[in-house]
């Protein structure tokens, strides 16, 4: 054992010398069958502590994690086959293998710490540019590999190598197309993984059992107002099944809002998707009007507020449009969701939309008890529709990069906007989106009121300078 240790150390550093693109040749690498399974386990190793790392506490492990690495592995054997044959060298093969294993350890682990580092520092766009720039990385590593591995160099070396690195890259561009991967931990609870389409759907008898506990659980466990302060609740409501951005763009909002503006125990999502069928209760008119009328019964209409985040494409009267197959469900527009409000007598409202053409929900809804936002202007399109992307872009910006991080509801819309802006910017997205303010002169004095919401004690407030902000041209 202590041989094939000290070949692995070998291996690593000769690997992190070929990944960091400096001089090493083939003969730096001890190249056996032992040493591509040690290195492989390595990689896997690395990946379980990456993946617990990313994931939010209390974790839970997931067995089914081994796949993506076992799929990977299978991939990148049979493609080093291919090039070897390719190139008529047989010892290629188990040497291309070795080489990329080798040298990923350093990719995986510089991966992980600038991911998690970018979540940390909640940059809106450090996920898609980390990914990219490790993207071309690997490219380039998996290049240089077949490039060493092969001995001798054959004529057109370089050629070869491009075209084999190409080949060796290719289940990278076809993704989950090939093997839809799960991570090595997940929060516990959280059955995604076990829920996957095809083993129920929505209109499964197990399912609609399982929603009608799902909701009365969730109401039950609101927790009543506080006679001595304002309290504020929070609704999410994400009714599209077709894309998960929407899903996570709600869950998200109310960790922000559970974590620093005290809705623990105060707060509930609506979710329509194949992930959570059997979790969280459906997002329909029918659960949203239970869930409005419940929270109109325990809260004090005078002295309480309750906050609406809606994320969902729309249809084309400027409603939500509702997808859960293979139910069939009512949109909902602007009016539809007034009248609710209406009906459960919730007089004081901060309502969030970031919906396709989301403007069209503010002047229906404006009044002087209300903040409306929405992440467009009534003409304009918004992220997630007419090919922008992505989907819930404003909301994440607005509630995990502004509410999550700071202390007024105006700043964190400068926060999203802004975010929007250089989004759209640089895609080169026209017109602008716009997104929208509205605010009644009694909601501007009436959400000072809203003390103790801050973690750590600090005061909630909102800039009541502002009343209307029209879109911009």
């Amino acid at each position: 054992m202590g041989p094939a240790l000290g070949n692995l150390l070998r291996n690593l550093r000769a690997g992190a010398r070929l990944a960091a693109f400096l001089r090493v040749r083939q003969a730096d690498f001890r190249i056996d069958l032992a040493q591509a399974i040690l290195l492989f386990i390595v990689s896997a190793l690395i990946d379980v502590g990456g993946d617990y790392l990313r994931t939010s506490p209390p974790r839970e492990f997931v067995v089914f994690g081994a796949g993506a690495e076992l799929h990977s592995a299978a991939l990148l054997v049979f493609g080093a086959a291919l090039v070897a044959i390719w190139v008529r060298q047989r010892e290629a093969a188990l040497a291309i293998v070795v080489l990329v294993f080798a040298a990923l350890p350093l990719v995986q682990v510089l991966h992980y710490a600038a991911l998690i580092a970018g979540a940390r520092i909640e940059a809106v766009d450090v996920g898609s540019a980390v990914e990219y720039l490790f993207l071309v990385w690997v490219v380039l590593l998996l290049v240089r590999c077949v490039a060493v591995a092969l001995s001798p160099p054959p004529s057109y070396l370089w050629l070869r190598a491009i075209l084999g690195g190409a080949l060796l890259s290719t289940p990278i561009w076809l993704g989950d197309a090939l093997y839809e991967s799960e991570p090595w931990w997940r929060v516990a609870g959280d059955d995604a993984a076990q829920v996957r389409s095809g083993d129920l759907d929505a209109g499964s008898e197990a399912v609609l059992a399982a929603q009608s506990y799902l909701l009365d659980d969730a109401l039950a466990n609101l927790a009543d107002e506080r006679s001595s302060e304002s309290d504020l609740y929070f609704v999410g409501f994400a009714p599209d099944a077709t894309d998960d951005a929407y899903r996570e763009s709600v869950e998200a909002a109310q960790r922000a809002m559970d974590g620093r503006w005290g809705t623990r125990e105060r707060s509930l999502v609506l979710v329509n998707s194949p992930r959570t069928l059997v979790t969280t209760p459906f997002a329909t008119v029918t659960h949203l009007r239970e869930a409005l009328d419940e929270i109109g019964a325990i809260i004090d209409p005078e002295t309480d507020v309750v906050m609406l985040y809606l994320a969902a494409p729309a249809v084309r009267d400027g409603g939500l449009e509702a997808v859960q197959p293979p139910l069939t469900l009512v949109d909902l527009g602007p009016s539809g969701l007034k009248q609710l409000l209406d009906d459960a007598g919730i007089k004081w409202r901060i309502i969030v939309v970031s919906a396709c053409r989301s403007g069209q929900f503010v002047e229906p809804l404006a009044d002087e008890f209300t903040l409306v936002i929405a992440d467009a202007a009534p003409d304009r399109p918004t992220f997630g529709c007419e090919g922008r992307e992505p989907a819930g872009f404003f909301g994440d910006a607005f509630f995990t990069q502004g509410l999550g991080r700071l202390n007024s509801f105006a700043a964190a819309f400068d926060v999203a906007k802004d975010a929007v802006a250089k989004r759209e910017a640089a895609a080169g997205y026209a017109p602008p989106s716009a997104p929208q303010w509205s605010m009644g002169s009694e909601m501007a004095h009436k959400i000072k009121s809203l003390r103790g919401r801050l973690a750590g004690g600090a005061t909630a407030r909102l800039d009541t300078r502002r009343r209307v902000r029209p879109a911009a041209a």
